[in-house]
């Protein structure tokens, strides 16, 4: 899963996405919604770094937990 960003004129949203493939072709789909930038600046300081970090921190921890859970079904 990957961290991605949706921007409109008024903000940026930021997104988890997954890809995967679907009757041979390669597409994706948006698992999480985590909110605005503008959102989410005050809870990190006012640091777009920072902002960004975290969400990829919360994309690798659901990459993680999928690999895990499929792990278990076999």
């Amino acid at each position: 899963m990957k961290l991605t960003f949706s921007k409109s004129k008024n903000s940026t949203s930021l997104y988890i996405q997954k890809s995967f493939r679907k009757n041979g072709k390669s597409t994706s789909k948006i698992v999480r919604k985590l909110g605005t930038m503008e959102e989410l600046l005050p809870q990190h300081n006012n640091s777009e770094e920072e902002v960004i970090a975290w969400g990829k921190k919360i994309a690798k921890k659901m990459t993680e937990e999928e690999k895990r859970d499929k792990d278990i079904v076999l």
